[in-house]
């Protein structure tokens, strides 16, 4: 893409697809996830039936060619579905397992492929879709600074407006940061930066008040090699100078509070209950090594082996705090190698995007490295909104990754 597809005009109703605007409004409204909605047996959220009735319109739509993501990505996907109905079976948890691959792996895997057929019909849909995603983003966080300023906080000061945790929250808001960032690092008018920068300021606020240090970290990590890739190969040392600075200056505030928070709750802090967890996961790995206990049966096995590990110090935990242990765990052997197989995959196009269209490339890569490094103390998949951005930035990557280079 050249640079004047970076400028911040657009108009984002000028596509004659209604499939595209049905896309946009479903990436800006992720966080519905969260409303539930039950007919009979059947269970529902809001988002799922937005992409249910999306799936609906592309199918009927002359204009669908139903393209596939990309026929290598086939395999482990398939391997993933397999592992996951296997667990299922195996385990006998058949109403919880089919209604987490409905939620977490079928309506995500239907909106990607979607999307992956709107990005071939319009190239505008690929910025049109992140802005939304930010600015998605930049809404929950005004919410959170009223939030915040009403003092409408957990027990220990942190910021989770409407989701069951502070750190669920720092995990639906980093992603629209590094994308703000992206955004704001762009040549353009003197109006739309400061209108990024503010937007991006907001968010940043957002996701410092959940006070999630695993999200902070995560961010580091990808920070710094979005800022090394960018800048590295240019004459730009100061700049990675100023960076290194604010960033031993943010990790050393976020290490004053979080030993602050372990010294406050002792025993109980969320290091030691994370300890707990993944020492229950593991043993729970150890007894079902091959088909793993099933999809949305954590929080039930976590119960059930308290009385390994006296005392529980968590007893809430619907996932294993890991997203390697829980697609382990919840779809076998077959389902993680069908994750890592993808992800082997999703490299390998990204060095493809990267020569293609550097900034972007840098960008989904930066993501999906926090995906995976917040991922070895939280579960940054299993959960219906993660799993559609999951699959977006997937789905851009194996567009751009298949472009000519201009």
């Amino acid at each position: 893409m050249e640079n004047d597809n970076l400028k911040l005009k657009i108009v984002f109703w000028d596509t004659n697809s209604h499939i595209s605007k049905f896309v946009l409004v479903t990436l800006f409204l992720l966080p519905v996830y969260l409303v539930k909605i039950k007919f009979g047996w059947l269970s529902f959220n809001v988002l799922e039936l937005l992409i249910i009735i999306l799936f609906l319109f592309w199918v009927f739509d002359k204009n669908t060619k139903y393209t596939i993501l990309n026929t290598k990505y086939t395999i482990p996907v398939a391997l993933i579905f397999i592992g996951l109905v296997l667990s299922v079976i195996a385990n006998g948890n058949y109403y919880a397992g089919f209604g987490a691959i409905k939620g977490w792996f079928v309506v995500p895997i239907i909106f990607g492929i979607i999307f992956f057929d709107a990005l071939k019909k319009d190239d505008s849909l690929l910025k049109k879709s992140l802005l939304v995603l930010f600015f998605s983003g930049v809404a929950i966080s005004i919410f959170g600074v009223v939030y915040k300023f009403l003092d409408v906080v957990t027990f220990d000061g942190r910021l989770k407006i409407f989701w069951d945790s502070p750190n669920q929250l720092a995990m639906f808001l980093a992603i629209p940061f590094l994308i703000g960032l992206f955004f704001a690092l762009q040549k353009q008018e003197v109006r739309a930066k400061r209108l990024y920068i503010l937007s991006l300021t907001l968010v940043g606020l957002g996701l410092y008040f959940t006070y999630s240090y695993g999200a902070w970290l995560a961010m580091a990590v990808a920070l710094i090699v979005i800022i090394w890739l960018k800048y590295s190969k240019k004459d730009h040392k100061k700049y990675l100078a100023i960076f290194a600075i604010l960033l031993v200056a943010f990790l050393a505030l976020a290490s004053f509070f979080k030993y602050k928070s372990i010294e406050n709750l002792g025993a109980r802090s969320s290091l030691a209950s994370r300890v707990t967890i993944w020492k229950s996961a593991g043993l729970m790995v150890e007894k079902n090594p091959l088909f793993g206990i099933g999809p949305g049966n954590f929080q039930e096995k976590y119960l059930e082996y308290q009385k390994y590990f006296p005392p529980y110090l968590e007893w809430s935990a619907p996932q294993p705090h890991n997203i390697f242990l829980a697609f382990w765990l919840e779809s076998g052997l077959l389902g993680l190698a069908g994750f890592v197989i993808l992800l082997f995959y999703f490299f390998c196009d990204n060095k493809k995007t990267i020569e293609n269209n550097r900034d972007l490339g840098i960008l989904f890569l930066g993501i999906i490295i926090y995906i995976l490094v917040h991922g070895l103390v939280d579960t940054t998949y299993w959960r219906n909104d993660l799993a559609v951005v999951f699959w977006v930035v997937v789905a851009m990557n194996i567009c751009l990754a298949e472009k000519k280079q201009s």
